[in-house]
């Protein structure tokens, strides 16, 4: 009998789901270097409204950019516009797996952080190979969580 994996494998620590990657290049783990320049990609505006008020309530990070596809995330997020990328896993069209797929082709150092309303076991295992840094429920989003997955991811 074939075993088949339900979703990816993970370490759990606090809420945040780290996949198997290092950390992208240039990345100290530190804040105060620099202000961390965060893309939400997200098919719901009252998300990316939210995850903008998290932003702002942070000193050290700032919204750089949103969309609400997978396609447009991959041809808008280009070299040097991000350190953060806040992809959805599900959307209409190219969901999330697959932008982040592509996005990590093109820019490996950047880092992605996969998230949705689901929990991580219904998450497909193409998350684990995707590029992801790490998986984050939704509903943990917050301005502590964000600086934590930023200083220790990888």
């Amino acid at each position: 009998m074939e075993r088949r994996e339900r979703g990816p494998r993970a370490i759990e620590e606090g809420g945040v789901y780290t996949i198997a990657r290092g950390k992208p290049a240039g990345h100290h783990g530190t804040v105060a270097e620099k202000l961390v320049r965060v893309w939400v990609v997200d098919d719901q505006a009252s998300f990316r409204r939210a995850t903008a008020a998290t932003l702002d309530a942070m000193d050290d990070f700032v919204m750089a950019g949103e969309c609400e596809t997978g396609e447009s995330a991959v041809e808008l997020i280009r070299d040097g516009d991000a350190d953060i990328v806040l992809m959805d896993v599900h959307m209409p069209g190219m969901g999330g797996i697959e932008a982040t797929r592509q996005i990590h082709a093109a820019l490996p150092e950047l880092m992605v952080v996969l998230m949705s309303t689901y929990d991580l076991e219904d998450i497909s295992a193409a998350a684990t190979g995707c590029g992801a840094a790490a998986y984050l429920h939704k509903e943990h989003l917050s301005p502590d969580l964000l600086s934590r997955i930023w200083q220790t991811a990888g």
